[in-house]
């Protein structure tokens, strides 16, 4: 159980009405950019949610008032605007990747905040596309979009989130934001913008700037954690007098077993010498730092850094390892403040 544990940690470091829109703010977000979006008003906006200011925060949820008349709004055709980080190659002029994306220079420029038409090569620039949203005035076409209804709300569907990664630099003598730039293969507006750097962009020695290097998926979900059974079968409780944390649920080789909650794999496969024990497994993390292990598998269906939804089939009860009889073992955990906690499966299963 201590080699499970070990790997463990090494792995891992509506109440609305008819019509309306739980969303959940994302960063850069803005009253009235999810207004635009959603093709509402800013007052709406503040009267469904009881605002009496502005101000929004990232994780906040929202209730986007859609109604008409008693009816979702009618809409043919829907677009909304998205946002994609687009690198600056060799002949680009902002006058060819305004056309490329279908929009204009002068958008280019003041999404960018540039104050010219130059831009150089390997810079990074934001730029907007526009997608179709299928209308969400019938049933069939809430579902082909995406949407789903649950108690007369319309939910945003869940999925995987961009994240920003950011490292720190610290400014060494003769530095200055162009050549931190060019060393680092980052943009100067950039640095400039998470720093909150002004004119004329003086940079004293020992100073820690913040760059962006990237970004991550994270999962996110737009409902509680709930977890289910992931495998028909009778629970053995001597397997937790042992004092192994988890339970192991019996069943016949070859029995489907499923994911317990939506999440990403994290490991898939076998380790003959740490986890003889455990066999064939699959470690799945969840968001709110939850994470379940599925272990003694007779083959396994998924993949590594692959999204399973719940109730989806990972793989099957096997004979693996050296619990000497069939199905799975199962276990849940949170992991708070770098600390993992074990949580008694059955008190959390549904």
């Amino acid at each position: 159980m201590r080699s499970l544990l070990l790997l463990i940690s090494l792995l891992f470091a509506c109440n609305a009405a008819l019509g309306e829109v739980i969303y959940r703010v994302k960063r850069g977000d803005s009253l009235g950019k999810i207004a635009q979006k959603f093709h509402v008003t800013v007052r709406e906006l503040k009267r469904a949610n009881r605002l009496k200011g502005n101000t929004i925060y990232v994780g906040q949820k929202l209730v986007i008032p859609v109604k008409s008349n008693g009816r979702l709004k009618r809409e043919k055709s829907a677009t909304r605007t998205v946002y994609r980080i687009y690198r600056v190659k060799r002949g680009d002029t902002l006058g060819k990747i305004a056309a490329r994306f279908h929009t204009t220079v002068r958008e280019l420029k003041k999404i960018n905040r540039l104050r010219s038409n130059r831009i150089y090569l390997g810079q990074r620039l934001k730029v907007p596309v526009r997608v179709k949203v299928a209308s969400a005035s019938s049933s069939k076409a809430a579902t082909s979009a995406g949407i789903v209804r649950k108690g007369g709300a319309v939910f945003v569907p869940e999925g995987l989130t961009k994240v920003p990664i950011y490292k720190y630099y610290r400014v060494k003598r003769g530095d200055s934001v162009l050549k931190i730039a060019k060393k680092l293969h980052v943009s100067p507006r950039m640095i400039i913008r998470l720093n909150h750097l002004k004119r004329p962009y003086i940079l004293r020695p020992g100073q820690r700037l913040k760059i962006l290097v990237g970004y991550k998926d994270v999962l996110k979900l737009n409902r509680p954690i709930a977890f289910r059974f992931p495998l028909d079968g009778r629970v053995d409780p001597t397997v937790r007098e042992k004092g192994y944390p988890g339970i192991f649920i019996l069943s016949p080789p070859g029995a489907p077993v499923k994911a317990a909650e939506t999440g990403i794999v994290k490991f898939a496969g076998e380790d003959s010498k740490l986890l003889k024990a455990y066999g064939k497994m699959v470690i799945i993390q969840h968001p709110e730092g939850y994470r379940t292990v599925y272990a003694n598998l007779g083959s396994i269906d998924v993949k590594p850094n692959q999204l399973v939804k719940r109730g989806q089939v990972i793989g099957t009860a096997g004979t693996s390892g050296v619990w000497g009889r069939s199905g799975i073992y199962f276990d849940i955990s949170k992991v708070y403040r770098g600390k993992t906690y074990h949580i008694n499966p059955l008190e959390v299963l549904k």
